[in-house]
């Protein structure tokens, strides 16, 4: 009985260590990240060096170039959204090559902006212009629809 219960504490200490090490792991790579977060979850730890994700706009940065009027683009999506990871390197290296700038709202980080933006589905593309929302286009929708959308409202 004795060695039972030395073997029990032995496992537990095993996976309280193993904890205590994930966690210090995940907040060394969520430290100095785009979402000024010091905890993420791991779907977006996953994306942090992916480089179709590396224009994240935080609700605070994006409230402000809306309260000054700014005309931006802003790409709402999900790094669990199986439609996001279908959608966004699709998306991203066509604004580049159209010469657009697109803002990355993490919904996963930042759930707020479901209800603050009216997202309904991610990925979800609004273009705001002078602050307020002029169009919106929602779902993994094909590369030239995603290009109309650029033509018709941010390409001058």
């Amino acid at each position: 009985m004795k060695k039972l219960i030395i073997f029990g504490v032995i496992i537990v200490a095993l996976f309280a260590a193993t904890a205590v090490l994930t966690n210090m792991a995940q907040e060394d790579v969520s430290e100095d990240n785009p979402y000024g977060k010091s905890q993420l979850d791991q779907a977006t730890i996953d994306l942090l060096d992916d480089p179709h994700y590396q224009n994240i706009i935080t609700p605070n940065q994006l409230q402000e170039k809306l309260d000054a009027g700014e005309d931006v683009t802003v790409y709402f999506f999900s790094p669990t959204c199986k439609y996001c990871r279908e959608a966004t390197p699709r998306l991203m290296p066509l604004a580049e090559d159209m010469g657009v700038e697109v803002q990355q709202y993490n919904v996963l980080e930042f759930e707020e902006g479901w209800n603050e933006y009216n997202i309904e589905a991610t990925p979800t593309l609004v273009r705001f212009e002078n602050g307020e929302e002029v169009a919106r286009v929602k779902g993994a929708v094909p590369t030239e629809q995603f290009e109309a959308f650029f033509n018709e409202h941010v390409v001058e």
